[in-house]
């Protein structure tokens, strides 16, 4: 376990509304479901494919982009996102020298536009500051994702095609608190919705 995933476990504890755990072999499931979940409309409009065709070739590009992560980010933290005790995203993080990358951040589509992926943000830019990194990402083209990274204060910093990449200085912006661990913790996260 790295630092960033301690610090990212500590600050929301599985169970917690949301709260992180490890990754493991049994959430291979869940990763599909995820990303089933950001992927359906855009396959839906291919003509022709049965929503049985949609789900495998869907299923076969998650398998891609996990393979991905590994080989090119193989250090990296892969946790789930539960609440209340129920899975329902990823939170990927690699922590470098200089910045804590979002690899990526997902919620199935039920729990989405709850506050749940703002939380998680804010407890991932808490970690990069407490450490004087700064925080980067990508965000695909068009994502509507894009307007609240900025708000967080991400600024784009040049185009790489589908993607664009941002980043977020390291800031003093969030006082710490000791949790009842003895850990530090960020006491300004939003509150639950």
């Amino acid at each position: 376990m790295t630092h960033a995933s301690s610090g990212l476990l500590s600050m929301l504890p599985a169970g917690g509304a949301p709260g992180l755990r490890v990754q493991t072999g049994n959430d291979l499931a869940l990763l599909g479901d995820v990303y089933l979940s950001r992927r359906w409309a855009e396959v839906s409009a291919i003509p022709g494919w049965s929503d049985a065709q949609r789900r495998a070739f869907l299923l076969s590009q998650e398998q891609l982009q996990r393979s991905h992560y590994h080989t090119h980010y193989p250090e990296a933290d892969f946790l789930i996102v539960d609440y209340a005790g129920t899975a329902i995203g990823r939170l990927c993080v690699d922590q470098g020298a200089s910045a804590l990358r979002i690899v990526d951040i997902a919620l199935l589509a039920q729990w989405q536009d709850r506050g749940i992926g703002s939380r998680l943000l804010h407890a991932v830019m808490q970690l990069a500051d407490s450490q004087g990194l700064a925080c980067n990402l990508s965000v695909e083209q068009g994502s509507r994702a894009r307007g609240l990274y900025e708000r967080l204060g991400f600024q784009a910093c040049g185009e790489a095609g589908l993607y664009t990449p941002m980043q977020r200085p390291a800031s003093t912006h969030y006082p710490l608190l000791k949790d009842a661990m003895g850990c530090e913790r960020p006491d300004d996260l939003p509150a639950d919705p």
